[in-house]
């Protein structure tokens, strides 16, 4: 028998200048925005830790859980090269939120063990999700028992990461969180007390988060209702646009590449009267103000709206006198999403309504919102790399709203 013949296949030359420029706008495009060093908040003031035990842990191990887990969130999580949680969000065929979790990838000693840390309101609606696609895997799924295994947090984030599952948590403005054992006080918690650190509880926790604008758990991230743009995992790494098909991609890169995110999660501010809070980076928590908290979903509008108009956004949840909203971007803020006119007035004030049983009329209260300049500067790079590739545009061609 005549041996077959050997077929060689040729590579297109690529110059190694042009090589360069590729690979230069390949890594500014997995750039993680929300973490980098220009943005990341410097660590000061005093040490603080506590577990967080509103959260739930979901192990899976197995030779096909990395591949299973690719396949449903639109993060990079392959080829990780740090234990270092990653934050994204499972999404429906619609493109919507259904949890937003924290993905710890396997360390050097268990190449197959992943785990998930996940609000423990929805911890069990994950685990259906994630039975209802696993089919033939080959991977085990279980939910980790509290009292082994916990979740803790501390901010600033200490000199000396923690020597277990976990790291810098890649939100802006964030501390360091990991996976410890809860049976005996942790080495890390321990190091941090030698330190002068201080045990703080959840409220505190939640104060910290909405005072840098961001969102977490199921209140302020309704499942089936909340968009990945929308609230700003695209910032924080969660999304990897260069990816392949994942649950939920479809609207996420339609959105990303011809459409315009009008609304985003931002801090705002409470208050009562006519005067409303200076003007400052971010909202001022003031403990001793007593306010009436908006039920989640309330819609804000113009103070001298009249009837049924326009909302301007959604009140999510709040902390006596912070809370964090989803605010149409280009009424409420100064941030210009077209080359339209925007509807921005500075003198504008805004106000949270709602109804409350066993009353007539509606209980309001007056609501800041505040951009953070991470948020800022993630805007107009997403609106910077839209100008360097301009799209034909028809007589009737309009921006994409997604709402």
């Amino acid at each position: 028998m005549r041996p077959r013949p050997r077929i060689r296949l040729l590579q297109p030359f690529v110059c190694t200048n042009c090589r360069g420029k590729g690979q230069g706008l390949l890594r500014r495009q997995l750039r993680n925005f929300a973490t980098s060093p220009s943005t990341r908040a410097a660590p000061s003031g005093e040490l603080k830790y506590l577990q967080l035990t509103n959260r739930t842990i979901i192990r899976l191990a197995g030779p096909d859980a990395a591949n299973f887990l690719f396949n449903l969130v639109p993060a990079k999580i392959l080829g990780a090269d740090s234990p270092r949680p990653i934050y994204t969000a499972f999404l429906s065929a619609q493109g919507r939120i259904l949890n937003d979790v924290f993905i710890y990838p396997p360390t050097d000693t268990n190449g197959e063990e992943w785990f998930l840390e996940v609000d423990s309101d929805s911890a069990s609606d994950l685990l259906k999700h994630l039975r209802k696609h696993k089919l033939r895997a080959k991977f085990q799924l279980e939910k980790v028992d509290p009292g082994k295994v916990g979740v803790y947090y501390n901010w600033p984030s200490a000199t000396d990461p923690p020597r277990t599952r976990g790291g810098q948590d890649p939100r802006p403005g964030m501390g360091l969180r990991w996976l410890d054992d809860t049976a005996a006080k942790p080495e890390a918690i321990q190091r941090l007390e030698d330190k002068g650190g201080k045990e703080v509880n959840l409220h505190d926790y939640t104060v910290h988060r909405i005072l840098n604008g961001v969102a977490e758990g199921q209140t302020e991230l309704p499942a089936a209702g909340s968009l990945p743009q929308e609230s700003n995992i695209d910032f924080f790494g969660g999304i990897d646009f260069l990816k392949g098909c994942y649950l939920g991609q479809e609207l996420t890169i339609r959105t990303h590449h011809t459409g315009v995110v009008r609304k985003r999660i931002l801090p705002c501010q409470l208050y009562d009267g006519d005067q409303p809070p200076s003007d400052q980076p971010l909202p001022e928590y003031k403990p001793d103000t007593h306010l009436p908290m908006p039920p989640s979903q309330s819609n804000i509008s113009k103070l001298n709206a009249r009837g049924r108009g326009r909302s301007s956004g959604k009140w999510l949840s709040g902390v006596g006198n912070i809370g964090l909203a989803l605010c149409r971007l280009e009424m409420m803020t100064d941030i210009q999403l077209t080359a339209d006119t925007s509807n921005y007035d500075p003198s504008e004030q805004y106000k949270v309504q709602w109804e409350v049983e066993g009353h007539e009329g509606k209980q309001e209260v007056m609501l800041k919102p505040f951009v953070p300049q991470w948020l800022r500067d993630g805007v107009e790079q997403n609106l910077r790399r839209k100008e360097r590739k301009p799209r034909p545009v028809e007589e009737d061609d309009e921006y994409e709203e997604v709402d």
